[in-house]
C-alpha cells in the first residue's frame, strides 16, 4: 500500500520567542516492509541551522535552530512511503514464551543481543506489579510467544477506554492501569509493561495509522494524529511483530512508522527548548491517505 502523508505540528505563543531550538522525530525511516519513497519537512520561520542524524535506535532526528523572533512556529512533514509489513507466523508456530525469555536472559549472555535491550525498565515503563499479574493471564506456561502476545492485545482493546485527555505523557503507568483509559501511547506503554515483566522484550513504535474518508471503511482510533503501538520480539524466525492494542491489530498495511525505542521518551515527535513565548497554544493535523 502506497501512501501520501502529512503532519503539520503548530504552535503558538502569547509572546514573542526570541530564539528556539527543537529536536523532531518526524521524518519517517526506512524499515522490513516499509519503504520512504520522497520526504520533505519544512518549518515556518525558516531554521538558521537544520542538522539530521541518526539516533541510538536508526532513528531520523531533525534538529533546528530558530534564530528570529516569532510568535508562531510550524513544522509540516509532507512523503510518501510504501507499507506492506510482513505477515507473521501462524501464532501457534511460535517459540513458548518461556524459551525466548531464556534466550533474552542468557545468563548475561543473552542470545539476541539487540532485542535484549527492550526486556529492561524504561523511563515511562518501571515495573508495575499489577501490570504482571494482568499479563499472566495470558502467558500460561508453555503458550507460543504471538498467540499470548495476540490475546493480550485484545483484552487491552476490550478492558480499557480509548478516551483522549483522561492522561498526559506525564500520568504514571500505574495511574493509567488503575483508570483502565487514556490514549494509544498509554495502551502501547501498557502492553510493554506487561510483556517486559515476563522477561520478553518490548519497543514502543511511533507512526501514523490510516486515516478513514468513507462511511463503508471501518474507523481506526488514533487516526488524523501521531499513533503508537508495540513490537515484540518473537525469535529468530520471526522477528519483530507489530501489534496495535488501541486497534487489536496485527500492523501490516494501515500503519506507518516513524521511529521505535524503549517507550515515548526515546521518540517524542517534538520537543525544544524556547526563549520568551510565555503560555502557548498548540495544534497537530494528520493525514495518512492511500494513493489511488
Amino acid at each position: 500500500m502506497q501512501y501520501l502523508l502529512s503532519h503539520r505540528t503548530s504552535y503558538s505563543y502569547v509572546s514573542s520567542v526570541d530564539s528556539a531550538h527543537h529536536i523532531a522525530h518526524l521524518r519517517a525511516r526506512p524499515f522490513p516492509g516499509q519503504k520512504v519513497t520522497s520526504i520533505d519537512v519544512t518549518t515556518s520561520p525558516d531554521a538558521a541551522l537544520a542538522v539530521q542524524h541518526l539516533d541510538h535506535f536508526g532513528n531520523h532526528i531533525d534538529i533546528y535552530r530558530i534564530a528570529i523572533p516569532h510568535t508562531r512556529f510550524d513544522i509540516e512533514v509532507r512523503a510518501t512511503v510504501d507499507v506492506r509489513f510482513p505477515d507473521p507466523p501462524p501464532a501457534a508456530s511460535t517459540p513458548p514464551w518461556e524459551e525466548l525469555r531464556a534466550e533474552l536472559s542468557g545468563g548475561g549472555f543473552p542470545v539476541a543481543v539487540q532485542a535484549s535491550e527492550f526486556v529492561h525498565d524504561s523511563p515511562l515503563v518501571p515495573t508495575v506489579d499489577a501490570l504482571r499479574a494482568y499479563g499472566a493471564v495470558s502467558f500460561t506456561p508453555a503458550r507460543p510467544i504471538l498467540e499470548a502476545a495476540r490475546e493480550l492485545t485484545t483484552r487491552i482493546k476490550t478492558d480499557f477506554e480509548y478516551r483522549p485527555g483522561a492522561t498526559d505523557i506525564s500520568t504514571p503507568l500505574a495511574e493509567v492501569f488503575e483508570g483502565k483509559s487514556g490514549v494509544c501511547q498509554d495502551f502501547a506503554h501498557v502492553q510493554i509493561a506487561a510483556l517486559r515483566a515476563h522477561g520478553l522484550a518490548a519497543g514502543y513504535v511511533s507512526g501514523y495509522i490510516r486515516t478513514v474518508h468513507s462511511k463503508d471503511e471501518i474507523a481506526l482510533r488514533g487516526a488524523d494524529a501521531s499513533h503508537a503501538w508495540v513490537a515484540v520480539w518473537c525469535g529468530e524466525a520471526a522477528g519483530w511483530v507489530h501489534l496495535d492494542p488501541t486497534n487489536d491489530l496485527v500492523a501490516r498495511e494501515d500503519h506507518v512508522v516513524v521511529a521505535w525505542g524503549r517507550d515515548f521518551s526515546d521518540v517524542s515527535p517534538l520537543r525544544g527548548v524556547i526563549l520568551g513565548g510565555d503560555a502557548h497554544t498548540y495544534s497537530v493535523e494528520v493525514t495518512l491517505v492511500p494513493v489511488d
